[in-house]
């Protein structure tokens, strides 16, 4: 990623072509802590050009305050703690009991209950579809197939795919999805959002598996100008194109992986850590909500499993790291 910048800021300003990112002011934002892309290395431990690109940054501010987390009470800061400790691999005892009483039998009925139609994160995308399709078969409505328009003449699985288009995409009234474009962001349509479908429209002579015409999508957090006046919240969505396809920005979202839920903040959750800890996986998944009693962690681990974290091949990398970037900040 590091190295396109670069390439195409050195195009775009070619009288700074001998200059990193064509002379242009870069500022990145981000966590160590988290997640890093799918089948990649983090460029500080990159093979490529993009580890002397990442070298050239020699500014660094670290911010501290949480927000997500926000609270001075016990119960919150306790959680807080929790978090940091998962961020720095630190695994405790004492955590992941605290941890533990967010399975299903430590919990009251009723609380479990309510978490049943919660967002679900899985570690593979298997889990992701299995669980997606099982809640779209319980809806018990008819299904659109929605597979992605080719523009132009090539072949849209080599050339066209997209993170933010799914090449096919299985929908119905009532379905729970997930927005994966920014289409609004000062009234909160961006990547990520979250809503229902309330209508789905095709226009006269189309039909599945062409994409609708549009969609009408009850958004969580929409806050622009109603589109309806009875349903203020409630959205119409269109295909879009992105490179050489053109599908609805939208996936299924009753499941997620935890690498797509990244950067998202969600009312309640229920996790699933699966088998084989990753460096920053567990932290990310249980750091999307805002509190402890947010969380159900469906099905339990065990401490042996949540205590491998510390011996996550990467980890001594990310500390080398972190403390290079917190020398260049106090200098």
């Amino acid at each position: 990623m590091l190295e396109n910048i670069d390439s195409r800021l050195r195009q775009a300003f070619p009288q700074n072509a001998q200059i990193s990112f064509g002379g242009i002011s870069i500022i990145l934002v981000g966590d160590l802590g988290q997640l890093p892309r799918v089948n990649d290395r983090p460029a500080y431990d990159s093979n490529r050009r993009e580890k002397l690109l990442w070298g050239e940054f020699k500014t660094v501010v670290t911010l501290h305050k949480i927000f997500r987390q926000d609270g001075e009470n016990f119960e919150q800061q306790r959680f807080c703690q929790l978090l940091t400790n998962l961020r720095d691999e630190n695994p405790q005892i004492e955590d992941w009991k605290l941890l533990m009483t967010r399975i299903p039998p430590n919990m009251d009925a009723a609380n479990n209950v309510e978490f049943d139609n919660t967002v679900h994160l899985f570690s593979t995308n298997d889990n992701v579809h299995n669980h997606n399709k099982k809640m779209l078969h319980l809806l018990k409505q008819p299904v659109a197939r929605s597979v992605a328009t080719k523009v132009g003449s090539v072949n849209i699985v080599e050339d066209c795919s997209s993170d933010e288009l799914e090449l096919e995409l299985l929908i119905s009234k009532d379905s729970r999805v997930m927005l994966t474009s920014n289409l609004w962001i000062q009234a909160g349509l961006v990547n990520g959002a979250l809503g229902y479908i309330q209508k789905i429209v095709y226009k006269p002579g189309s039909a599945p598996p062409e994409p609708p015409s549009y969609v009408m999508v009850e958004f969580d957090n929409y806050s622009g100008l109603p589109f309806e006046d009875h349903h203020p919240s409630t959205i119409l969505v269109t295909p879009i194109q992105k490179g050489r396809m053109l599908q609805l920005p939208l996936r299924l979202a009753w499941a997620l992986t935890i690498h797509k839920s990244q950067g998202l903040t969600l009312p309640k959750a229920t996790i699933d850590i699966g088998p084989r800890e990753r460096i920053g996986l567990t932290f990310v998944a249980i750091s999307r909500v805002k509190s402890l009693e947010c969380l159900r962690i469906m099905p339990p681990f065990t401490y042996d499993h949540y205590e491998k974290m510390k011996n996550g091949r990467q980890l001594a990398k990310r500390k080398a790291e972190e403390y290079r970037l917190k020398v260049l900040e106090e200098a």
